[in-house]
């Protein structure tokens, strides 16, 4: 389901006087609902592109993209940027050796953490040198689909998530590594009872994480302490995807591609509390504590969705880009941060085939609250 759209051609122009010429703006957004509707967004195009996951850096107000470059180069970066105003914050940091598409950060230790699919391997990165300071994998499983990576900071560990089949399949287990951040080594290995694990969110007063089971269509709840799944509760929609943890409201909060809405769930017991239409391939999910808001990226419909966390009111359905990808907010100002991947070729397509022009590809867009 796609919500209507209304052009904000004034707030467009305002954030573009603000943003200056190096700026490119959206002048589109639309709301549905109670309250106003989100302003146009800032826009930056990023080279190389590819774009995957992003993260917030607390320390210095930068944002860390996950680029793996055009298909068949070896361009793979992680971008910085200026939280701002999206300005470069200093040299991309090279891992096209092993390119990086999930990223998780420990703002304490300034690492991050990035799922190296390709490879079946996470690599921990020193964001003030650069240097790649561990690389973490399952000896003799290089075929390990590595997704999420998810950071306990006060712990000092990192939990990835392995996308494997059906619940129960030894052949391809669905697994959360546990990453020790002190040695950048694996620590453990969890199997866990869904099917087609993808997202991850961390209850760390609990000692428990949330999974989605996207084959399964369910959240799994991990007790950290044993290893085991010790709930599944049906999401009641389509290939959920991804998952992000209210603490304080004690709320789950899943965006299931297939059926293109977001489900909100009780923390405590895995009741639905409410269903929200968002937009076609709903794949990434947000919260902004700070507001109260949840932020839902459709990547099919090109959208992302404010919901009001208060009453699940949608107030915005603001168009991001060609396919919004994945979510990152700041908890002091509030603001959201968008990745876009661009079109591409077809798999099939002839070597030598240009890769079409896409203005709203490959890149990062700023929401303001």
């Amino acid at each position: 389901m796609t919500l209507p759209r209304t052009a904000v051609a004034a707030s467009a122009l305002m954030l573009a006087l603000m943003a200056g010429p190096a700026l490119a703006q959206s002048a589109h957004a639309g709301h549905a609902g109670h309250g106003a509707p989100a302003a146009a967004p800032l826009k930056t195009k990023l080279d190389p592109g590819g774009l995957y996951e992003i993260v917030f850096n607390t320390a210095d107000n930068t944002v860390l993209v996950a680029a793996v470059g055009p298909r068949g180069e070896s361009r793979a970066r992680i971008h910085r940027l200026n939280g701002a105003d999206l300005t470069p914050a200093g040299e991309p940091i090279d891992v096209a050796a092993n390119p990086l598409y999930g990223l998780g950060f420990n703002s304490r230790t300034q690492t991050l953490y990035g799922t190296a699919t390709r490879s079946g391997s996470v690599d921990a990165v020193d964001v003030r040198t650069g240097r790649v300071i561990g690389h973490i994998a399952d000896a003799g499983n290089e075929s390990a689909h590595v997704r999420e990576a998810i950071v306990d900071e006060a712990a000092n560990k990192v939990y990835v998530s392995v996308v494997g089949g059906e619940p129960g399949d030894a052949s391809r287990p669905n697994q959360i590594w546990v990453i020790d951040g002190a040695t950048n080594t694996l620590e453990r290995k969890i199997d866990v009872q869904v099917g087609g694990l993808t997202g991850v969110a961390l209850d760390a007063a609990n000692n428990r994480l949330f999974v989605t089971g996207m084959g399964s269509h369910d959240v799994g709840v991990v007790d950290l302490a044993t290893g085991a799944t010790v709930s599944r509760w049906a999401v009641g929609s389509e290939r959920p995807t991804n998952v992000a943890f209210d603490a304080r409201g004690g709320r789950l909060f899943v965006a299931s591609q297939g059926g293109g809405d977001l489900t909100v769930m009780n923390a405590a017991d895995g009741a639905v509390i409410r269903k929200v239409p968002t937009g076609e391939g709903a794949l990434s999910v947000a919260y902004s504590a700070g507001n109260d808001r949840i932020y839902v990226a459709n990547r099919v419909a090109g959208t992302v969705t404010v919901v009001s966390g208060a009453d699940y009111s949608v107030l915005a359905n603001v168009e991001t880009g060609t396919f919004p990808q994945t979510i990152a907010v700041d908890p002091a100002s509030n603001r959201v941060y968008v990745t876009n991947k661009a079109r591409g070729l077809p798999r099939n397509a002839p070597a030598g085939t240009p890769v079409p022009e896409d203005a709203n590809g490959d890149t990062v867009v700023v929401i303001q609250p």
